[in-house]
């Protein structure tokens, strides 16, 4: 996919389509900082969404479509994940008339404005919270019930479900990772979404133990990736919990219990 070409055709089709008010290109795509692999994330303002969300056709020209990923999720505005052949458009229909209130914590450029409505925005302040100590005592919660889960799964030898566990635990283990990070190096630091620019934020010896973290679909294996991830699991909040003067968990205690499940087997 020319990416160039698509945006370049989206544009003049939103120039001739009188209910789309502005086009705005956001994130790496923006600034250049692309990956040849990357996507590119736009937003399309319009005063008829519903219309533009039931027709293919303007995003269907833009490159030979593969598949689509059709996403109304309650409280975002809905998407059209598009895969083209050498390429993935992700694209965003928002009502026109937030085109100047939708926050912007990332570069982004505006492509189409017909209405003058973005011409001054910048980029907003990014202003981080760590974690009240309820939602990371619900974290702990939610991590050690995936992996107690997972355990009875590898035990009972059904590895279909011990990867679906392991899979929410290793959700809570990246997000530990992340608080854990910005507790260190403070709240200004990007750690980006989903794990993604990894290799750049986190540190080495993170890095290091995430290699023992992930297994083949035998228990054998599958044990000693799920120990290994409770360890490093328990290691960062243990930190995460000093650092933040949170009360201090028994882990333990869970880890005995995991050991004595997985020992069933």
């Amino acid at each position: 996919m020319d990416y160039d070409n698509a945006i370049e055709q989206l544009v003049e089709w939103a120039l001739k389509n009188a209910v789309v008010r502005g086009v705005i290109l956001t994130g790496s795509g923006s600034t250049g900082e692309t990956h040849p692999l990357s996507d590119r994330d736009v937003e399309i303002y319009t005063t008829d969404p519903a219309t533009l969300l039931s027709d293919d056709s303007w995003w269907a020209r833009l490159g030979e479509v593969l598949v689509v990923e059709r996403l109304d999720m309650p409280g975002w505005h809905p998407s059209r994940l598009v895969y083209y052949v050498g390429g993935k458009l992700d694209l965003t229909v928002i009502p026109a008339a937030a085109i100047s209130e939708v926050p912007r914590q990332r570069p982004f450029t505006v492509l189409l404005d017909k209405d003058n409505a973005a011409a001054h925005r910048e980029p907003d302040e990014v202003i981080g919270l760590h974690p009240s100590e309820s939602d990371f005592d619900e974290r702990l919660n939610w991590a050690y019930a995936a992996a107690l889960m997972c355990a009875k799964a590898i035990a009972r030898d059904e590895p279909w479900s011990s990867k679906i566990r392991d899979r929410d635990l290793k959700h809570s283990l990246l997000v530990m990772i992340e608080w854990d990070h910005r507790a260190r190096y403070g709240l200004e630091f990007d750690v980006r979404f989903l794990g993604s620019g990894m290799r750049q934020w986190m540190d080495r010896g993170v890095q290091d133990a995430l290699e023992k973290c992930w297994a083949r679909f035998d228990s054998d294996d599958s044990e000693r990736a799920l120990l290994a991830t409770v360890a490093l699991f328990a290691a960062l909040s243990t930190r995460v919990a000093v650092t933040l003067r949170f009360a201090p968990f028994d882990h333990e205690r869970v880890s005995a219990e995991i050991a004595a499940v997985l020992s069933s087997r």
